[in-house]
């Protein structure tokens, strides 16, 4: 009997790569319509719940589709099905598709939207991030000796113990371990009823907070013990490549009008400098935020970028660029996030048993 691809096994898949926990709180991510356990036949992904997209997967035999741009954004006092959002709730439910969307959490993940941004722009790394998102655990296991390798390995494979360029990080201390078998246990080591004081390793690491259930789990079914001990607790600091924005540096320096037809060109969409302090200077470092990033101004600023590429900058927020000596170009909402679709649906297909697309919209 062929195995049945649910709306959860993509949501699952999709999570992996934006992880929920990086959304911003008042952020709509996740499951917008549908039934989780509905069978899924192919992905669309798109950037906007358009009636045009949804046009699209009626044609193409989409049931589950993916979007950047949440379909329900603020909560709902009614569904009036004759204008948006609810046209598109209607038509969602009564064609029985799902609709996910993946916004901030995709633009925060480690390989969300301003990395492929910044990769297409040709931007040269290892690259920096504007604005750090995401918490930090400290997980703590206690092992036998003999086994600390096993379990430290399985608590790299789950993502734990990276730190700047260096992976498998971890601090071990032996000590004594005691513990009284109970008469329902099945002790690895000891006998029932018989207090038992065993060498053992404290392996301690830090782990992304989205990841530390998974680094948990896979600590566990490494460990021998039959109750595995495992302390995690928050620490202070950020996941490594959680964030929003990246910065990086030019193949050569360039004057804001230069890098301005650079974005267009590669793009493919017009962009215009909205500020532009000093026109004759060149700059080398830029940073990049795909979508609406002019709340992001002061920070890029801090960060030594020269100049900042991103979308929806009004008058407003050139000013406070310029007088910041920031060169600013918009480059477009749409046109800064949609080189980001190809990657996820790429990943996606990768870790899900249907096809895969991206809608033809490009808005």
């Amino acid at each position: 009997m062929p195995v049945v691809t649910r709306a959860r096994d993509i949501i699952e898949a999709v999570e992996r790569v934006a992880p929920p926990s990086l959304a911003e709180d008042w952020d709509n991510c996740g499951l917008q319509v549908g039934n989780v356990d509905a069978g899924v036949n192919r992905v669309l992904v798109a950037l906007t719940p358009l009636p045009e997209v949804f046009e699209e997967a009626a044609e193409v035999g989409a049931d589950f589709l993916l979007f950047h741009h949440p379909l329900i954004f603020s909560p709902l006092k009614s569904v009036d099905t004759k204008s948006y959002p609810g046209n598109l709730l209607a038509r969602a439910i009564n064609e029985g598709r799902t609709v996910y969307a993946a916004h901030t959490s995709y633009d925060a993940a480690p390989d969300g939207v301003s990395v492929v941004l910044a990769e297409t722009l040709g931007l040269r790394g290892p690259f920096g991030i504007v604005s750090p998102r995401g918490a930090l655990r400290k997980l703590v296991v206690f092992v036998p000796e003999g086994h600390e390798d096993a379990v430290a390995e399985a608590l790299s494979g789950a993502g734990a113990g990276v730190i700047g360029d260096y992976t498998q990080c971890t601090f071990r201390t032996p000590g004594t371990g005691t513990f009284l078998p109970g008469e329902g246990s099945d002790p690895y080591l000891g006998e029932k009823g018989t207090l038992q004081r065993e060498a053992e390793i404290r392996v301690e690491t830090v782990v992304p907070a989205h990841l530390a259930r998974a680094a948990a789990e896979a600590a566990t079914a490494a460990h021998p013990y039959e109750e595995v001990p495992i302390d995690t607790y928050p620490v202070e600091g950020f996941p490594q490549g959680c964030g929003y924005g990246r910065i990086g540096d030019l193949p050569e320096p360039l004057t804001a009008e230069g890098l301005s037809r650079r974005v267009s060109a590669a793009l493919g969409s017009p962009a215009r400098p909205v500020s532009d302090p000093a026109p004759e200077r060149e700059v080398g470092r830029v940073a990049v935020l795909g979508g609406s990033g002019g709340s992001f101004i002061g920070e890029v600023a801090a960060s030594g970028a020269g100049a900042y590429v991103t979308g929806d900058l009004d008058y407003h927020d050139a000013l406070l660029a310029e007088s910041l000596g920031l060169a600013a170009i918009d480059a477009g909402h749409a046109a800064t996030e949609l080189p980001s679709l190809k990657p996820l649906a790429r990943r996606l297909a990768e870790m899900v048993d249907v096809p895969v697309s991206v809608s033809r919209i490009r808005r």
